[in-house]
């Protein structure tokens, strides 16, 4: 009873919500070790690992202790891209094509679909597929990028649209560049919006707008955009933080927002201990192309898989790595035009994950890599934020990533094994040594894995 007491009166929502979850024994510790006998609590939570396949209709549903698929959820829908796990643990919720799927978990590896609903119709926009869900709190709503330039709010019960949030920002100079040499018809007001997250003291919603090199805000309460901040430069004489931001992540205390920029390859942090009014703290170069970028839930640091890190290397250092942060406008149309084929590829590649649904055959004869940053200074506490503690050479396109509860373990998607037109595959990292990170488990899946959540995990969208 003192415990109930002190879960209300004294920790932030979130963090509430999870203690008294725990509290009630629903899941309880998570003692996440090697040996299996010491996964009875975890087991008896029934937490597992769900995967989109997008050339398939099909979930792959993954057993975290045996390290195997063990099943599958059929009927999710062609094109399934992005997956996400209610908080109470009851059910699935999948983004596939122009549809929101939802789906019941009946048992620790059965579940069905109990209801869909087109969100995006044929008529308005063809070529528009749904991207990122993030849910609220209290379970009541969705919020769904289209890719173009809305955020959809749905009734998470009904599936039902609440209302439409446009997000009219538009193309910045640097991807105009890149659409002129791509011959792409993207129009002006192109935002692009694609992986947002819930912050986690559950009132706002912050979305990645792709196109137009920035981050908005919106309050979940009145769901209108409370602010969008500029990344990269607004004109000239500005500094940029980085361009494409395609999807972002929060540190569990929600004092800091991490925004993957893929195009030429940082994360941006934004410093959100004011969530309403985010502004930008610091940039960290990793490799080409990073995409989903939860904390590991010890809030000492998080992964960023680089989809296209072997086009310049694996490298952040040397002179075909990334280029060093900051830059204005001026200079990243530069770099760009410097490096057009690598430009280009990188884009291409994005775009296939993104929104295409199908792998990309720019990088497909070599391994990427997932690079591992430091949260502030709570890895080693030397004094030293934002660093690279390590490297992992993982396999071809890591894209999406989730954790295990306690942080142990993390899921990461790697979409180009398909290419081999055999089965796609999710890599399992976990820390070997202080400040070592390997695969410690490859996990054949269906074909084009890309969005991955763990059941009462840590996951990109929140």
């Amino acid at each position: 009873m003192f415990l109930k007491k002190f879960c209300f009166l004294f920790l932030p929502l979130v963090m509430l919500f999870n203690v008294c979850l725990f509290a009630a024994g629903t899941c309880g510790a998570f003692a996440e070790k090697k040996k299996k006998n010491d996964y009875k609590a975890w087991k008896d939570c029934g937490v597992v690992v769900y995967t989109t396949q997008q050339e398939t209709s099909v979930l792959s549903v993954i057993d975290p202790v045996k390290m195997k698929v063990v099943g599958e959820i059929a009927d999710v829908g062609e094109e399934n891209h992005n997956v996400f796990t209610s908080y109470d643990g009851r059910y699935v919720y999948v983004s596939a094509g122009k549809d929101i799927i939802k789906i019941e978990i009946k048992k620790k590896f059965k579940a069905t679909v109990i209801k869909r609903n087109q969100i995006i119709s044929e008529e308005e926009m063809a070529h528009i597929h749904l991207a990122h869900i993030a849910l609220t709190l209290d379970g009541k709503k969705l919020y769904i990028a289209d890719g173009k330039d809305n955020v959809y709010v749905v009734d998470a019960e009904t599936l039902e649209t609440i209302t439409t949030i446009n997000i009219p920002v538009g193309l910045d100079d640097v991807v105009t560049s890149i659409r002129d040499a791509l011959d792409e018809m993207w129009e002006d007001e192109d935002s692009n919006p694609h992986g947002l997250a819930l912050h986690p003291g559950g009132r706002y919603v912050y979305v990645p707008n792709a196109w137009s090199g920035s981050v908005s805000i919106i309050d979940t309460y009145t769901d209108e955009i409370r602010k969008t901040v500029n990344l990269n430069a607004t004109d000239s004489t500005q500094q940029g933080h980085g361009t494409t931001p395609v999807a972002l992540g929060f540190s569990i205390d929600g004092h800091y927002c991490f925004v993957s920029c893929a195009v030429p390859g940082y994360v941006c942090i934004l410093n959100t201990a004011d969530p309403s009014n985010p502004t930008i703290e610091n940039t960290v170069s990793v490799g080409l192309s990073p995409i989903q970028v939860p904390a590991n839930p010890t809030n000492k640091y998080f992964i960023a898989p680089c989809q296209t890190s072997s086009l310049l290397n694996n490298d952040t250092t040397s002179e075909n790595g990334v280029p060093d942060p900051v830059f204005s406008n001026t200079v990243w149309v530069s770099w760009v035009n410097d490096n057009i084929d690598t430009a280009l590829d990188l884009v291409e590649a994005l775009l296939n994950a993104l929104h295409a649904a199908e792998p990309s055959e720019t990088n497909d004869d070599q391994d990427d890599a997932c690079f591992v940053v430091e949260i502030d200074d709570n890895y080693n506490h030397n004094g030293t934020a934002w660093e690279i503690i390590d490297s992992v050479v993982s396999g071809k396109g890591p894209h999406g990533v989730s954790y295990t509860p306690g942080g142990n373990f993390a899921f990461v998607t790697h979409a180009q094994e398909i290419l081999k037109k055999e089965s796609g595959m999710v890599a399992v990292i976990e820390e070997t040594d202080e400040g070592e990170f390997e695969v410690t488990q490859e996990i054949p899946v269906g074909l084009f894995p890309n969005g991955i959540a763990t059941k009462f995990g840590r996951n990109q969208n929140m």
